[in-house]
This record gives structure tokens, sequence and C-alpha cells, in this order.
């Protein structure tokens, strides 16, 4: 795959995904969320150097992608979006799905053989020796650089996050814009434009979930903290946890001091900006096509959605499925998923909520194979799942459950996870050629039947 451009970081939920989408549908394996072949080869000797060290590693390879305030306002929009749209491959498409980062949604496009075109995208600005606990430092200094994104494009609205509990090592050195298209780019203008069929579905994916935000301009916000393992309480008047958390880091303040809420806003990372759909359903409207918009609250709604999706595919082609395949943030591979014929599950990240999302799945749902992976993300946070709990988890299998490419030992600071997920995942046995595309009416029965209960509703623009 190609080097992304300046602006839109490799190691976010949009970037991984789209590019393990896109190689699924050109036939091949997502092996590499960095793309770097040099990096990979360095994760499995970086992961025996010593926490600290390991630590470091991490924020230096992860401020590799940022850009600096200068180059802020230079942000080329168009380069992303072209970036993005020239992964797929170049052929008709029945449908396609746009808006909210979702990895259940990843599977389920898969499956149909359509592409994904997200709303938003992470771009790192450099901010070295940040201190990632002080929020109103962080909001101060972050100004500068919203300002310059503003001017860069006036179809994106900036959202500024400091999530000190999840993304601590990464804040000691940049700060992270999260920046949502409320137009479509050009880029992904003539992409559909030459790729829809004239009978095809725009699908919108938007996921409702928003967070209390403090306004910083009619198109920029800042958010402190994210959906995760602390509660909005916790980042915002503090706990026991919280004062554990800081504590255990040497920090001595007892919990973090954000500025005051102002409204609430859709969630940075998951969350969907409304403004867009305008120019989704008059690009529409010229080309004839279906517009439906898919509406839920909890990222994770999809992933019960899209196995019992899969589960009635699978049973539509004969086969009942008994292997579970549970992705972690990034770490997904739908074209080998979908060779194991196994059923995927998709989990935020290895926090507490994520963990209770699985196990209340599997209260209802046996499998004689359970394979886990695991996204290191290197903080000891407030609600991170210990490695037994995730262990219990996958013991819930009939048969076996394992986790895939992990170093238990190491976790949440195994990094090498990033190049060993995969290969491990490949190794599963038995595989199959991919099966043909799943028919979009069938996707859109089955989802509208089953979606329902796990708080999906369909809403259709062209009635």
């Amino acid at each position: 795959m190609t080097k992304p451009p300046r602006g839109i970081a490799r190691f976010d939920s949009a970037a991984g995904m789209v590019q393990a989408l896109a190689a699924c549908l050109h036939g091949e394996r997502f092996s590499s969320p960095s793309q770097s072949p040099l990096l990979d080869s360095l994760m499995p000797p970086i992961n025996l150097l010593p926490k600290r060290a390991r630590e470091w590693v991490y924020t230096v390879g992860g401020m590799s992608e940022g850009i600096t305030a200068r180059q802020a306002r230079r942000l080329d929009v168009e380069d992303i979006g072209e970036w993005i749209a020239g992964l797929y491959p170049q052929r008709t498409y029945d449908a396609a799905f746009i808006g909210s980062s979702n990895g259940a949604l990843m599977h389920v496009a898969a499956a149909l053989g359509v592409p994904w075109l997200p709303q938003t995208f992470l771009c790192p600005v450099r901010a070295p020796f940040s201190d990632p606990d002080d929020a109103q430092s962080g909001f101060d200094d972050g100004l500068a650089a919203v300002d310059a994104l503003l001017r860069a494009d006036p179809r994106i609205a900036i959202h500024h996050m400091q999530d000190p509990n999840q993304d601590r090592l990464m804040l000691s050195a940049m700060s992270y814009f999260r920046l949502k298209l409320r137009a479509l780019p050009l880029a992904y203008r003539e992409f559909l434009l030459r790729s829809l069929a004239p009978d095809a579905t725009l699908h919108i994916v938007r996921c409702t979930r928003d967070w209390p935000v403090t306004r910083t301009g009619d198109r920029s916000f800042y958010q402190f903290g994210a959906l995760g393992g602390a509660t909005e309480r916790e980042y915002f008047e503090g706990g026991p946890r919280v004062a554990r958390y800081l504590a255990r880091y040497g920090v001595k303040r007892t919990r973090w001091d954000a500025p005051a809420p102002t409204l609430r806003a859709p969630e940075a990372e998951w969350g969907y900006d409304v403004a867009l759909t305008e120019s989704i359903v008059a690009l529409a409207k010229q080309k004839n096509w279906r517009v439906v918009e898919w509406r839920f609250e909890e990222p994770e709604a999809f992933s019960f959605a899209t196995a019992e999706l899969y589960r009635a595919w699978y049973r539509e082609m004969g086969i009942e499925s008994k292997r579970l395949v549970v992705d972690s943030f990034l770490l997904m591979d739908p074209y080998t998923t979908l060779r194991l014929r196994a059923i995927p599950f998709w989990l935020v990240f290895c926090t507490d909520p994520s963990a209770e999302t699985l196990r209340r799945f599997l209260e209802r749902e046996s499998f004689d194979e359970i394979d886990m992976m695991l996204f290191s993300h290197g903080t000891e946070g407030v609600g991170v799942t210990s490695i037994d709990e995730w262990r219990a988890l996958t013991a819930k299998a009939k048969r076996e459950g394992r986790f895939l490419g992990v170093d238990a030992r190491r976790y949440p600071r195994d990094f090498a996870t990033f190049v060993r997920f995969d290969r491990a995942l490949a190794e599963l046995k038995p595989q199959y050629g991919l099966p043909e595309p799943m028919p979009p009416a069938f996707f859109e029965d089955a989802l509208r039947k089953h979606g329902a209960r796990h708080g999906i509703t369909a809403h259709d623009h062209n009635a």
C-alpha cells in the first residue's frame, strides 16, 4: 500500500481500518498497521527492552507520524482523501459506506465486497515535552494548531482531544486533533462517481455517541477524555481509581482539572457530525442512488449485529461456524477471518467496558474456539482489563481459547503484537477461499431484523 500523506496518522482507528478493508478487497491479508517493513522488523527486539525503554520507543515512533504547527496550516484534505480512496480496487461497487469509524463495520463491508470512506481521521501535531495531565495547558497550547487547521480547510471540524488515561505516552510528545469532514472532499466525490453502479446504495454510518466538550470556535472543540476505561465523571470529577492511576505514574495531583464543558458534541473518534449528510444526499440525488442511514449510539452495538449477520449468512451457505475471532481496536484482518469462516467480534479497546461487552455476548453464544487479539497502548490506565481477565474470557471456548500474537508478560506494553497478530491468525486452520460476496439485499434485511435489538435503526433518505 502507498504511504499516506502528512497529516493522517497510521496508528489510528480510521487509517488502520481503511487499510484492513482495502487489503481484503484486494484479496490480501492486513498484516501490518504501520505498513513499514523496517519498523515491523524492529518490533520484536524492541519488545525485549525494559519497560521504560519500550515506552520511550513507542512515543518516539508515534511522534514521527506528527506534523508541526506550521505544517498544519498547509494540511491538504484532498491529498488525504485521494490516499484513502486510492487504497481500494478500481472497480464497480453496488454500495459504499461512509461515516463513523467502526471495526465491526469493516467485516460487514468485507463480506459485501464494498468500500468505506471515513469521516474522521487523526492529525497529530508535535508538542514535545508536554504534560499529558495538565488539561489547561493542553487546551491553551493547542489553540494555535486549532486555528491553523481551521484555516487549512473550511470543510472540516476540529476536535482537539486530550486523554491522559489512554494516550498518556503519545500525549507527552504530540497533541491529538481529530478532524471531521463536514462536506465531501472532491477525492471522495470522484471516487464514488467513477466506482458506484447506477442503482447503488450509499450507507451512512452514524454513531450518535457524544461527549462533553468546550467550544473553541464555530468548527472547533476541546474534548478532555474519551470513550474507554474511565467514565466521564472520573475525567471531570476524579475519584479513587484516578487518584491511584496518577500516583502510579508519580503525578502529584490526585485528579485532573479540565476546562469546563460548554456543550455535548459528537465524540471525537467515534461520533458522526451530521453536517456531512447534506453533501452525501445531494450527490446521491444527482446519480439517483439510494441513501440509507444506520444510527446507533455505542460503537460496540455494531459488533453484536455483525456477529448475528455473519452467522445468518454462513447458515445460508450451509455452514455452522464454531470459531470466534475477537478484534481489538485496529488489530483485525477481515480477509483471514472470512477464510476461516469465523464469526468476527470487534472491541473498541482493552478496557473493562469492552471486556463486559464480550462477556455479555458469550453468555448467549458458544464457540468451540475463541481467538483473541489484544491492542497494547502502553498505559496501565483506569479501567484497563488485566491479562488474567482476558484469559478467563478465552477460556469460555468449549475446546480451545487462545491469544493471537500476544506476549502476556508484556501486555499492555506488548508492542510487537502489531506485527504478530496477523501471522498468528494466518496460521489457524482450516482456511478456505473467499466466499461469494454477501448479497446487498440480504445485508439490509438482516441488519434491519437483527439491528433493532442492539439499538441500530435504519433511516431511508429516499422515502
